[in-house]
């Protein structure tokens, strides 16, 4: 380090030139030995020669002592300190290398969220009350259908939402007696088609066939999903329920429905001993009309059956096959209409629907309705339409053939837990309904459908 005697010892100099604030022109400063230091005769620093620069007196007053104190103190081995940013190059290269870390942590912690979002597209975070509900999803739904194999064994599916979203079936074997538990949602992880994205709560509308002219053992369930911002259909099908029960196949419809439409299913038996008949789904769609769609055609525009201004908004539907003339090719659909019925239209044939068949069932608010539900009676002569409220009590009407007869109030013989949240029926006259996150099972007395007998717990 430079240096130069002075009274008190050793003590650094700086080689660094100011030039007279009068001069005109720039002048190049680079390997001069000159240092400038404030005469007291002087208001402005003056160019001395370093040989005799310590001998001249310092001025006990400058307006330049501070600064020039300053500058000697921030000097190191002769060369004054850098500065970037106002800060000595440690901090400030202390600082950059926080802030590179912090950057690289966000654009990791990005990349993990959102590959981890991916990989839990199809296994949803838990329901905000799974505290509460471990088995079912709180607002989930419920469908049931029913077939009989070829050996004359009764199978019955019910399916719901668990509180991780997934689609779980609970399928029965009469001969067996026992229920069995699929995941299906988690079958069709693995599937080229899936996996599947059911909306939480949404709607669930089951059908199963059994005919035995065209060996079509299926079971079938709908259900609404996100397709380009806009709720669409999508469906399941097992098509050897009893061969391989836990193989799948996933389909998207793509019909554009009314946000949380509600829906119901059916198969519509053929008018024929030669066929097979059809899948058939009442649903709302996007402009409020209740419209059917078939599985003769499901890329058709469907087509409208019950007018936007007649029925509500969300509004409950059931579907259920019905006798026309010999055969079961008809159909039954219940709407609710506004200000406050349960309406029903009648299929004609051919696309083809009385729009206003009469009233099934009076007195229904709409805003106090949560689903419809309806089986056969009798050998399809007969059916039974029900209504669940938001208080969790149920109501219905019968139709015997020639009219309704309303029941004001369902008796639950010996029943658990009766404040239901969903419901469902089999068109074998079984009742299905959730209460206090458990999925009940009544048989309905076809005799006298006021009452209902507990026939067991399906779940869990």
């Amino acid at each position: 380090m430079a240096s130069a005697e002075h009274p008190h010892g050793l003590e650094p100099y700086s080689t660094l030139e100011v030039r007279s604030v009068e001069a005109s022109a720039p002048r190049d400063l680079e390997g001069s030995n000159k240092e400038v230091v404030a005469l007291p005769e002087s208001q402005y620093p003056q160019v001395v020669d370093s040989q005799t620069a310590w001998d001249a007196p310092k001025p006990s007053e400058s307006p330049y002592a501070d600064t020039e104190a300053t500058a000697v103190q921030e000097q190191d081995d002769g060369t004054a300190k850098r500065r970037i940013c106002g800060l000595s190059p440690r901090i400030f290269y202390l600082i950059l290398a926080g802030v590179i870390l912090l950057i690289l942590g966000a654009i990791a912690g990005g990349v993990a969220g959102g590959l981890a979002s991916r990989r839990n597209e199809s296994s949803p975070a838990p329901d905000s009350n799974a505290a509460r509900n471990v088995n079912t999803l709180s607002t989930s739904k419920l469908a049931a259908s029913n077939w009989t194999d070829p050996q004359g064994v009764t199978h019955r599916s019910v399916f719901f939402q668990d509180p991780y979203n997934a689609i779980i079936a609970r399928q029965w074997d009469s001969q067996n007696k026992t229920w069995a538990t699929r995941n299906v949602s988690q079958f069709m992880e693995s599937s080229t088609s899936g996996p599947i994205h059911p909306i939480p709560g949404t709607s669930l509308a089951s059908a199963s066939s059994d005919s035995r002219a065209g060996s079509m053992y299926e079971v079938h369930l709908w259900f609404s999903e996100i397709t380009d911002n806009t709720q669409t259909i999508s469906w399941v099908n097992s098509n050897n329920p009893i061969g391989n029960p836990d193989f799948w196949v996933y389909n998207a419809s793509g019909l554009p429905t009314w946000n949380d439409t509600q829906l119901a299913a059916a198969w519509q038996r053929c008018p024929a001993d030669n066929c097979v008949g059809f899948w058939t789904l009442a649903y709302q769609g996007r402009e409020g009309y209740i419209r059917v769609a078939n599985s003769s055609n499901w890329s058709n525009n469907t087509h409208p059956v019950i007018r936007t201004n007649v029925v509500s908004a969300e509004a409950s539907l059931a579907l259920v096959p019905a006798l026309n003339g010999a055969y079961v090719d008809g159909m039954i659909l219940a709407s609710q209409r506004r200000p406050g019925s349960m309406g029903r239209s009648t299929f004609l044939g051919d696309w083809n629907w009385k729009e206003d068949d009469g009233t099934i069932l009076d007195g229904v608010d709409p805003a106090a309705t949560r689903q419809f539900a309806a089986t056969a009676m009798n050998n399809w002569n007969e059916a039974l339409f029900v209504s669940l409220s938001t208080d969790g009590s149920v109501r219905g009407a019968r139709w015997d053939g020639q009219a309704y007869n309303a029941i004001p109030e369902i008796n639950f013989a010996q029943g658990q837990s009766t404040n239901f949240s969903a419901i469902a029926m089999t068109t074998d006259a079984m009742f299905y309904g959730i209460s206090d996150d458990q999925i009940w099972e009544y048989s309905v007395d076809t005799s006298d459908p006021s009452n209902f007998t507990l026939a067991g717990k399906v779940y869990p």
